[in-house]
């Protein structure tokens, strides 16, 4: 005669029951899970940190406006109260106003070059070029190149003219060979010349895009 064995209950239904398979793979999930965060989590927070952190800066004395001769652009060195604010900047003296442009390529961050050739700034990272007020020509670059504020006081320290208009920049008429030129806080601009709080590298002041850079 045929013998039917019994059926064996493996107990797969049974919501109480884990297996050794179950075990393992709960546990790989937790540590994998545990790894991740142990590396995002201050990855992450590192660059929030420095994101949010505000920029200390002050009005800064990069010289006589003597030291920026008319018609030229001069490119200067600029040291600020902290390591971070140490930066070069483009002094540009023509149409009796000047403006100073951060040499900061407004794509991934390297330093343009300026050719007094052709008026224009160029990156040699990605090939951003920029016009002479530093507004995108080419390349990969979001937004212009970003500035500084500026103004003009006398050796004392009494201003003499600031920067009322972004796109025109501070006035040099009135002003002395011997009144000094200071640089204020950075701050990024739109192709039409409008200020924006300061961006990083690859980010866009204006458009969808900008959107994706809550910070």
């Amino acid at each position: 005669m045929a013998h039917v064995p019994e059926a064996v209950h493996d107990h797969s239904d049974d919501p109480g029951f884990v297996t050794r398979t179950k075990f393992l793979t709960g546990v790989a999930l937790v540590t994998g899970g545990v790894m991740t965060a142990a590396i995002l989590v201050p990855v992450i927070g590192f660059a929030a940190a420095d994101t949010l952190k505000p920029e200390e800066w002050r009005w800064v004395d990069v010289g006589a406006l003597s030291d920026f001769p008319d018609g030229q652009v001069t490119s200067i060195a600029v040291s600020g109260p902290a390591p971070e604010s140490d930066r070069r900047a483009f002094i540009r003296n023509k149409e009796g106003a000047l403006l100073a442009i951060w040499n900061r390529c407004a794509h991934l961050g390297c330093p343009v070059a300026y050719s007094a050739g052709g008026d224009v700034y160029s990156c040699p990272c990605h090939g951003g070029a920029y016009d002479s007020l530093g507004r995108v020509t080419a390349g990969p670059p979001p937004r212009p190149l970003d500035r500084f504020d500026i103004k003009i006081t006398t050796a004392e320290g009494k201003d003499v003219a600031r920067q009322e208009d972004v796109a025109k920049g501070v006035p040099t008429a009135g002003a002395k060979p011997t009144d000094r030129v200071l640089l204020g806080r950075p701050f990024s601009i739109d192709e039409d010349q409008q200020p924006y709080e300061l961006k990083g590298p690859g980010e866009p002041v204006t458009g969808v895009l900008a959107n994706l850079y809550p910070f």
